[in-house]
């Protein structure tokens, strides 16, 4: 199978960077996941797990998979 994107540059350059990044956005977006969880399981900081929680929702509400 294959999949291919096609982009009217200069005019579709956003949508471009968007999908040609998607690899980055992805591994930010896990980071900062483990990130809050690290600092709430090793660090004891409360505050972490609410805004975990919250991210959480984001990711849901929007489905991508973590």
């Amino acid at each position: 199978m294959k999949a291919i994107l096609e982009f009217n540059l200069p005019e579709d350059k956003e949508d471009f960077d968007f999908a040609n990044n998607g690899i980055n956005y992805y591994a930010a977006l896990c980071e900062f996941d483990n990130w809050l969880r690290s600092e709430y399981k090793y660090n004891g900081n409360e505050a972490m797990f609410e805004v975990r929680k919250k991210l959480n929702e984001f990711i849901n509400e929007n489905n991508v998979k973590i």
